[in-house]
């Protein structure tokens, strides 16, 4: 945004896609304590991916063309600002995927007639010790450009911090029934979009199996399975895959995407190392992209399944 203007009818677009779970709730809470309205995008679908397609370039990752057409729900719903945050760092010393750097420059080149509210997250290069602070002064030039900064907006910034942080606990972990265990770790979009997951762990439940979700947010206790690695997912799922190989799973299934060069070089690493550790449980690797065939999926998750339960039976 260039200009100072509040949104039409106090609303603004929010995509429901890539940072969406890990600040989302944040960013309603501070849009609400001034006066505006987060509008969500509908849950990814076909017609999202289809909306997407139309304005993205084919070389991009399936992500990020869903993130499209979230936009472009967005703007037919008749939204004229949306929020599209520059995230370059959530923690120090680590980074997030550059096409979260770049995306409001990405939309707002795809569609001129639209406002992007773009705050600037770089935690890392920032002289600010932790998220909480660094997010008070990034979101304040932005929500300037909004048009409703006021005195009162650093105080309200830190109470929907405060607020986003008190989640509700989570499912209470299943009392061993049984049934095969396997850990499901990719981004955490991957993990909590049933489209841009394809449906994983829905296809895993109805095999039998128990999906273990990964954590909301990257652990804190680092692990010798994340050496050199800088970008956050990364970072989480190597934290989460350790945790998961110590408190017990049967299986681990990684959820990456073609495209995405942070992910080709986690999976493998992951994988060299976990060889290297003499880990005797099966990880099966899933490439996805929005070509990917259900078929296909079920018939690679079946066979990995088999194979946990036969790697489960010589184990015990």
């Amino acid at each position: 945004m260039t200009r100072r203007a509040r949104p039409r009818d106090g609303r603004v677009g929010v995509p429901r896609s890539l940072a969406f779970d890990e600040l989302r709730g944040f960013f309603d809470r501070v849009l609400a304590a001034h006066g505006l309205e987060a509008v969500v995008s509908p849950p990814s679908a076909p017609r999202i991916l289809e909306l997407g397609l139309e304005r993205c370039v084919d070389e991009v990752c399936f992500p990020l063309k869903v993130f499209f057409g979230h936009v472009a729900a967005l703007a037919e719903a008749g939204l004229d600002t949306i929020l599209v945050p520059r995230l370059v760092s959530l923690a120090k010393g680590r980074n997030l995927c550059p096409k979260f750097h770049v995306l409001p420059d990405l939309v707002a080149s795809a569609w001129p007639d639209l406002r992007f509210c773009a705050p600037y997250v770089d935690l890392h290069h920032s002289r600010r010790p932790d998220l909480r602070s660094h997010l008070r002064d990034a979101l304040r030039p932005a929500l300037a450009e909004l048009d409703v900064s006021g005195p009162t907006s650093a105080a309200l910034i830190d109470e929907a911090w405060l607020a986003a942080a008190e989640r509700p606990a989570g499912p209470a972990a299943a009392a061993g029934d049984g049934r095969l265990r396997v850990a499901v770790l990719g981004h955490l979009y991957a993990e909590r979009d049933p489209f841009l997951g394809q449906g994983v762990a829905s296809r895993l439940e109805r095999l039998g199996v128990e999906v273990v979700p990964g954590p909301a947010s990257c652990p804190a206790a680092p692990t010798p399975l994340e050496e050199g690695m800088y970008y956050e997912p990364s970072v989480r799922v190597a934290r989460a895959l350790a945790a998961h190989l110590e408190g017990g799973v049967d299986g681990v299934v990684l959820l990456t995407y073609f495209a995405c060069g942070p992910d080709s070089y986690a999976a493998d690493t992951l994988l060299y190392r976990l060889r290297g550790l003499g880990a005797r449980i099966p990880v099966l690797r899933l490439i996805l992209d929005e070509q990917t065939a259900a078929e296909g999926l079920d018939t690679r998750l079946a066979t990995f399944v088999d194979v946990a339960r036969h790697q489960r039976g010589r184990r015990c």
